[in-house]
């Protein structure tokens, strides 16, 4: 009932019951008339002196936690009220489900309380709108006011680094991209290197060119701007999906798992890497330090932010980009992690294109059916024939990750603490 209705209804119990003492007397009836007057009046002072000024800040350790971890949150209420209240019960709506606190305030007007959250999957949360709700002692009159939300949680896939059960072809690929790396490294000036043809005369190195004797010139901006990337296939033609509206899939979770530790794994050993999502259209530059919103707090995990997002895309393929757009930046040689549950043809012309392009594609499927230990044929992978031959005679290194179990994260639930 709305507090205007429980005002109407306490209105009329006043009036009935006055009207019946005043037909037929008896203390009964003035004790219920009087009783029913000070339901009112009090219904109506809580109204009128209700709390004003609701402030609720929540603090917690930080805003981005890995699935299955528990977050602890402080939370500090403050609020204005000309009236001592007998009770007050805070409900906000969590990540992990309704929290509802408890408090008998009296006149005090700040509070401090803890919670925790636990189970959450990867994903972006945001706290929603809570109600404060205060009222008399037997609850007669209850009355609420919207509290604010807005509160930012991240939820990034677990990534941990590769382990001495994973694949040894994956653990081989990235020791070479290390190698690759660390030889360009040694192997040249940090700021300049011989002349190439195609090189701008502007970026002559003239003083390295009088010692050497040799053409020498600054080294170009892209260079060796990123060594790795990682294309996540977020189309429905690239997973099993059972039902239209269900976009849950375990394939497409071991993908997500396997960008987050190709992440991690690069940001641990420092190479510089791409991450590409949505087909090429939402991107990450590890280059790129300009942070905008409550999320990006730290630099390093902004590629596993974007990963927590990420989702089957209700289209059942998507037009991946081959223009600089999505490319630009990335070295000529450099490696590519293609991750999806099963080719299709728009991914196997986006591959046989990047080679055409001089980068290296590595291609990690995740479909228990797709690839089986010894059997690579492909003939079950449901695009033309063309395309298969054309990506198995370009050499492209095709591989399972189904091994990879999923640890199951419970159900979120969230726990009162204490103050």
């Amino acid at each position: 009932m709305t507090a205007l209705g429980q005002r109407i209804v306490s209105a009329v119990l006043v009036v009935a019951f006055a009207s019946l003492y005043q037909w037929h007397g008896g203390k009964a009836a003035l004790f219920l008339s009087v009783m029913a007057f000070l339901m009112f009046t009090g219904g109506l002072l809580l109204h009128w002196f209700r709390p004003r000024r609701i402030h609720i800040h929540r603090k917690m350790h930080t805003n981005r936690i890995e699935a299955g971890e528990q977050v602890r949150v402080l939370v500090e209420l403050e609020f204005e009220c000309r009236i001592p209240l007998l009770w007050i019960v805070l409900c906000e709506n969590t990540p992990a489900g309704v929290h509802r606190k408890l408090i008998f305030p009296g006149t005090r007007r700040q509070f401090t309380y803890q919670y925790e959250c636990s189970g959450l999957r990867r994903g972006v949360y945001r706290w929603d709108t809570g109600r404060l709700y205060w009222g008399d002692i037997f609850g007669w009159n209850t009355l609420s006011a919207e509290t604010t939300g807005d509160t930012p949680l991240i939820v990034v896939p677990q990534a941990t680094a590769w382990g001495k059960g994973d694949s040894v072809e994956f653990a081989a690929m990235l020791e070479g991209t290390l190698s690759e790396r660390r030889n360009s490294q040694g192997n040249r000036s940090p700021e300049f290197r011989e002349y190439q043809q195609g090189d701008p005369l502007g970026r002559v190195h003239w003083k390295s060119t009088a010692k050497t004797g040799r053409l020498q010139t600054f080294l170009p901006e892209t260079t060796d701007l990123a060594s790795l990337g990682i294309l996540v296939y977020e189309a429905a033609s690239g997973y099993d999906v059972k039902q239209a509206g269900i976009m849950d899939s375990p394939a497409f979770e071991r993908v997500v798992r396997a960008a987050a530790r190709w992440v991690h794994t690069a940001e641990r050993d420092d190479i510089p890497y791409h991450l590409w999502m949505e087909g090429g259209n939402k991107s990450y530059d590890p280059q790129d330090y300009r942070q905008q919103g409550p999320f990006h707090t730290n630099d390093e995990n902004h590629g596993l932010d974007k990963l927590a997002g990420a989702r089957i895309s209700k289209a059942e393929s998507v037009s991946i980009s081959l223009g600089t757009e999505m490319l630009d930046g990335l070295a000529s040689g450099s490696r590519i992690v293609v991750l999806t549950g099963k080719l299709d043809q728009v991914l196997a012309e986006w591959i046989l294109s990047a080679i055409g392009l001089g980068y290296r594609v590595e291609v990690q499927l995740t479909e228990s059916t797709q690839l089986g230990p010894t059997d690579r044929s492909m003939n079950g992978l449901g695009y033309d024939s063309l395309s298969l031959e054309q990506l198995r005679h370009s050499g492209v290194p095709i591989h399972s990750v189904t091994e990879s179990a999923l640890s199951s994260m419970g159900k979120a639930e969230v726990t009162d603490v204490g103050a």
